[in-house]
């Protein structure tokens, strides 16, 4: 009997398992390959369609095409939108074709965060509580109004010394319980200096030192928001006061105010803002760029694990501690795959300049694994890429793979600033 390469029949075993949960495998769903294939079998089997086959036709795809959807659309007769005529999946081919399934991408995503309280809305009411200087930065404490009865604060980190409006970051803080502090250099400490795991995530001050201004909110349930008797990011009372919305939700229209009020200020050019974020902050600058155009530059370091390849879906959509997409629950229960995934919220930002930082041994993956995760990776890449192609953009895009682990070194740090430094 032949011997098995223990790696090849692990990584085989790990793509069947993530087909199975996007539905790519016979038995589960529709084929990538059957809703494509035309009466040419043999050809079409042989050559890679692309959105814009002229892109990437060197690149050696995994033999699943884990995020090929993301350049498929149905198309038909004009009577196709009232029950008229044949449809059939065919790969997008224009920015007009892709700007028709974005507008359906975003509907999705906007209905699997739910519905907010109908009397959210309300002025911002800024007020700068205070303002101390430290070293070549002023740090300056602003509070607002994200709802009619709920005031938060965030901190600003302005260079001294600038006379124009400044381009600006907004800087989303991880699972911490510091919540905005770390971001701004206030992290965990020993002997009076941060820690390396501290300092890597206050990029906030990073920036700040390299000219920018940037805003630092906390997100509900970290730092000045945690819930009395709760550990940070447990969002429970939240989820239990809101059974309509979601704590993606709620964390996205929070940031959107941030933006409002950072557009108030003086110091900023309200056309020139990014968001960076680690791990959560990262996940959620990802997300906010997909609803909002006043994000012009994203970088995601650590924060993006598609479902489709997620180990357990469930991190989105937990009973305890936090939840973020409790609506996506019943689809994670029935085995279905999420009716929007990461691939395809990226890929909302096109045009706009979007870096992500990806290790590879994250989110439940080790480096015995990276085989499967790399080309997991690299097929989305590609596929987040073409989209990007059929705007003009492709240089607007870029991907970072790397083996470190959940965390934001020196070396991803830097290539994250530079993309800042090159788009914004």
């Amino acid at each position: 009997m032949r011997k098995l390469n223990r790696k090849h029949s692990r990584r085989s075993f790990l793509k069947r398992n993530a087909m199975l949960n996007a539905g790519l495998l016979l038995g589960t769903g529709t084929t990538h390959a059957a809703i494509t294939r035309s009466p040419r079998k043999d050809r079409i089997e042989k050559a890679k369609v692309y959105a814009v086959p002229s892109h990437f036709q060197d690149v050696e795809d995994m033999p699943a095409d884990l995020f090929g959807d993301l350049g498929l659309i149905r198309k038909g007769t004009p009577e196709m939108t009232i029950g008229g005529g044949a449809t059939s999946i065919e790969p997008i081919t224009s920015v007009d074709e892709w700007d028709v399934k974005a507008n359906a991408l975003r509907t999705i995503f906007k209905m699997a965060l739910g519905t907010p309280p109908s009397d959210i809305d309300c002025d911002l009411s800024v007020r700068v509580e205070n303002e101390f200087d430290r070293e070549d930065i002023i740090e300056r404490r602003v509070s607002y109004k994200v709802g009619p009865n709920e005031r938060i604060a965030a901190i600003m980190l302005i260079p001294k010394g600038i006379s124009s409006p400044r381009p600006a970051l907004l800087t989303i803080h991880p699972t911490t319980e510091k919540g905005k502090e770390q971001t701004v250099g206030r992290g965990e400490t020993v002997d009076g200096k941060l820690t390396d795991k501290a300092y890597n995530r206050a990029y906030g001050m990073h920036l700040a030192k390299r000219g920018y201004v940037t805003f630092s909110p906390d997100i509900i349930s970290a730092g000045e928001r945690m819930f009395p008797g709760k550990r940070a990011f447990d969002n429970q009372p939240f989820i239990k006061a809101n059974p309509h919305w979601s704590g993606v939700g709620k964390d996205l229209w929070d940031l959107q105010r941030a933006i409002d009020v950072m557009q108030t200020f003086s110091e900023i050019n309200p056309s020139r803002i990014g968001s960076i974020g680690h791990s959560q902050g990262a996940y959620l600058t990802c997300q906010l760029r997909a609803i909002d155009e006043r994000v012009k530059v994203g970088v995601s370091n650590c924060g993006i694990w598609p479902s489709r390849i997620a180990k357990n879906p469930f991190n989105r959509a937990r009973t305890d501690w936090w939840t973020g997409w409790p609506l996506l629950r019943p689809f994670f229960y029935a085995g279905k795959p999420a009716p929007i995934d990461d691939h395809e919220i990226i890929a909302l930002s096109a045009p706009r300049p979007f870096l992500d930082i990806t290790a590879l041994n994250d989110s439940g993956y080790n480096k015995e694994e990276e085989p499967f995760t790399r080309a997991a990776w690299e097929n989305l890449r590609i596929n987040v890429k073409k989209i990007y192609a059929l705007h003009g953009a492709e240089d607007k895009f870029n991907t970072v793979f790397h083996l470190d682990g959940h965390d934001f070194p020196e070396k991803q740090r830097d290539q994250a600033y530079t993309f800042i430094e090159q788009h914004l």
